[in-house]
């Protein structure tokens, strides 16, 4: 009777124990699991929080309605609640801040909403006066975030065009400024010189990291809170604001908006669609021709007018200013590049603004990746383009090269060059499998020739064989057509004194699986559309490999994947 109580105690015990471990490992998990704060549409919604002055809010955030107020001001308009300069709305709130410290701020925003509902309260019926109604504990974590707006060529080109049609004559100043940092009087500093028009980032996307020059005019920007947000708003708006009248006149709503919405949309153009929009003229050359004084180089003619269509803002390459590359950018380096000389400036393999950067990262689109995934994108040491590549682009001559003949197959020896190729190599398990040789070289012609780039630098069939055959070379072949097979260069057995070596299996499903992944294709990821499995125990083989395919990624398999 004895051991059959202690038995039920210890069994209740371990109940209860099994069963906290269980609430606390859901408990944790609980706690650990980030939950990500709800979100709302913006609608001329604006979130006012202020963590930079505040830091930690006591209460929660305020979601205030601007288009609903805006509305109510309509008669008044913006300076019911903005102050005024020169003429100039400024999208300040409070109006009467004087000091930044949490109390000053505080009570300027306070003096300004309640003591105006109060007011207003007086002849109609108008917002809360009570904390709780403002700061609501429900919209604690919410986030509003306007899309970003975009300001393209197709934009500025509108733009350019009704502004001439309304003056009489190209202005670009009305926009466009520059920043005399050496100029003593403070009203003096802003001055507008034509021909040196250049992007707003440039000065007021204050966290992006500049140069020296641009740094001093950064800090100023920072220093009068004109980040990039601020000035649009200032320089659009009041511009907007001072011809809305007179559109609104004509029945033309949209011309000049100042709802938050009509600009920040989140859609955003194509480089297609931007393709046939004129770009901003700043009398650049359509085919420049770039020679670095004292350079062991020969020069390059560039296709400055081709490569304005491929891009969506001048900034893809002229990240500081519009000026040539070599003004910040020498033989040796120079401060305001930062140190970087003009042939990183022009090869770093991984820049987003060097040519080499530039055309590695195209290699990165799914139609060319089946290749460029295993060939590497630079000479290893030297992480600059590879050496054979130099002459197409470094010609010395002011006209480049001309565009070669779309590739072809028809001069291919077919006795050579086989229709099919039959892998034997998992023929324990597996039926031969049948690899389409001469339908994967047409398709990858037919790739390079609808592509611009790909036709200029592709220059012969050979550049496409070697996406596969990617360690031998026409020229060392003792016939031609005739690359080394797989089987040359890797070995079935894995290499005990070399393990970094791709034994042949390895090599035969990074290289096609890899291909099918990078390709995004649909066909070729499971063994059986391969591989025919023999009857028996192979069968089973391949259904567990099939499984470990769809489950896993592809590119961690194919290093794993032998046979048993």
């Amino acid at each position: 009777m004895n051991r059959k109580l202690i038995f039920f105690l210890v069994s209740i015990a371990y109940l209860i124990l099994i069963s906290y471990g269980l609430y606390s490992v859901y408990t944790v998990e609980a706690t650990l699991r980030v939950k990500e704060p709800p979100k709302i549409k913006p609608e001329n919604k604006i979130a006012i929080a202020r963590t930079e002055i505040f830091g930690k809010l006591e209460r929660p955030q305020v979601i205030f309605n601007h288009g609903k107020h805006e509305e109510a001001y309509k008669t008044e308009g913006c300076t019911a609640c903005h102050p005024e300069k020169d003429g100039q709305v400024i999208f300040d709130f409070p109006m009467n801040l004087k000091k930044r410290d949490k109390t000053s701020v505080m009570n300027a925003y306070h003096d300004a909403c309640i003591e105006c509902h109060k007011k207003s309260a007086k002849k109609e019926k108008t917002g809360p006066v009570n904390c709780g109604d403002c700061h609501k504990e429900q919209e604690r974590d919410l986030i509003v975030k306007h899309p970003k707006a975009e300001f393209d060529f197709y934009v500025h080109d509108k733009h350019v065009k009704k502004l001439k049609e309304k003056l009489g004559k190209d202005d670009c100043g009305l926009c466009h400024h520059s920043y005399d940092i050496e100029e003593e009087d403070e009203a003096l500093r802003l001055v507008y010189e034509p021909g040196t028009e250049e992007s707003c980032y440039y000065c007021h996307d204050l966290e992006k990291k500049r140069g020296p020059e641009l740094k001093a005019i950064q800090n100023a920007a920072a220093q009068k809170g004109l980040s990039m947000r601020r000035a649009s708003h200032q320089q659009c708006l009041n511009c907007h604001l001072k011809y809305q009248d007179e559109y609104l006149k004509k029945g033309d709503k949209e011309a000049v908006p100042t709802d938050c919405s009509k600009c920040h949309t989140g859609k955003y153009k194509t480089v297609a669609e931007l393709e046939k929009v004129p770009r901003p003229d700043r009398d650049q050359k359509d085919k420049p021709f770039i020679n670095i004084e004292n350079s062991k180089m020969k020069g390059v003619t560039f296709d400055h007018k081709t490569h304005e269509t491929y891009s969506r803002t001048c900034r893809s390459c002229h990240h500081e200013t519009l000026n040539a590359c070599n003004t910040c950018h020498s033989l040796t380096g120079k401060p305001e590049g930062n140190g970087i000389n003009i042939a990183a400036a022009y090869h770093h393999a991984f820049s987003e603004h060097s040519c080499a950067g530039c055309h590695n990262k195209k290699k990165e689109d799914k139609k060319c990746a089946g290749c460029h995934h295993l060939i590497p994108a630079m000479d290893l040491e030297t992480m600059n383009p590879k050496k054979e590549t130099c002459a197409i682009c470094h010609t010395g001559k002011k006209d480049q090269l001309p565009m070669p003949k779309p590739l072809s197959t028809a001069g291919l020896n077919q006795q050579k060059v086989k229709k099919e190729v039959e892998i034997k190599i998992l023929e324990k398990e597996f039926e031969p499998s049948k690899f389409p040789h001469m339908d994967i070289i047409n398709e990858l012609v037919k790739i390079s020739n609808d592509s611009k780039m790909a036709t200029y630098f592709h220059r012969n069939l050979q550049t496409l064989c070697e996406g596969c055959h990617h360690r031998s070379a026409a020229e060392a072949e003792a016939q031609k057509d005739t690359p080394p097979n797989c089987k040359n260069c890797h070995m079935t057995a894995y290499d005990r004194q070399n393990l970094n070596k791709t034994t042949l299996l390895s090599a035969y499903h990074r290289q096609c699986l890899g291909c099918h992944e990078k390709m995004e294709l649909e066909k070729g990821r499971k063994c059986t559309e391969c591989h025919k499995a023999k009857p028996g125990d192979s069968q089973k083989i391949i259904t567990m490999r099939n499984e470990k395919v769809v489950k896993q990624n592809t590119s961690i398999i194919i290093n794993e994947w032998r046979p048993e």
